[in-house]
């Protein structure tokens, strides 16, 4: 999965360098995600944060103005990356509904296998979020929900697939893509990825042509 290049937007910052604030929030957001998996949201200090990034603590709050803003950071560098997955491996150009959503679903699958931790850690911590970035975050998904939504409606039309609800049947897809992260423990002793990844794919299929 790319991470996203741009610095939050909603996160306020005393510098006017767009550039050099773009350049410190990737930073900031790259080593806090690595500290919020080892010790929690709550167990990291902005000291630690200061440590691993180098940034004294006076200057670090010239790019943020709390802790949560970090958090907010961390939710951009990774979840705004999702739609472009699709984007990147070329899924819109697919014809067939069939071969469009099992490519999706594998595309978003593979590219989130690196970040399988970071993933936990936006679920676990969500509840931590300053309300304007929650709404953001829960837009970002919901865009993703949306893109998938237009594939099986779709399918529908062709008479590819067979589904009483398009939409619920999107935000299906979008929670099984998050199984391995949420539930690996259940799954990682029996399946390799890739054959998780063919189940998913098959599991999905199964429920839209049925």
């Amino acid at each position: 999965m790319a991470v996203a290049e741009n610095s939050s937007q909603t996160v306020e910052t005393r510098i006017k360098n767009p550039k050099l604030v773009r350049k410190k929030h990737l930073l900031i957001a790259a080593k806090a995600t690595k500290l919020f998996i080892k010790k929690g949201f709550s167990g990291t200090s902005m000291r630690d944060i200061s440590r691993v990034t180098k940034i004294t603590l006076g200057n670090l709050y010239s790019y943020i103005k709390k802790k949560e803003d970090v958090l907010c950071l961390v939710f951009d560098l990774y979840h705004k990356s999702w739609v472009k997955v699709l984007e990147k491996n070329g899924i819109y150009a697919i014809d067939d509904p069939e071969e469009q959503i099992r490519r999706a679903i594998r595309a978003m699958l593979q590219s989130c296998e690196p970040y399988q931790d970071e993933i936990k850690l936006m679920y676990l911590e969500s509840r931590f979020l300053p309300e304007k970035s929650l709404k953001s975050a829960m837009e970002n998904e919901r865009e993703l929900v949306h893109e998938f939504e237009k594939m099986i409606r779709r399918g529908v039309e062709r008479g590819a697939f067979r589904v009483e609800d398009p939409f619920f049947a999107a935000n299906m897809i979008v929670f099984q893509i998050s199984v391995s992260p949420l539930r690996g423990w259940n799954l990682r002793d029996r399946y390799r990825y890739e054959e998780l990844v063919r189940l998913t794919e098959n599991y999905i299929l199964e429920t839209l042509v049925k």
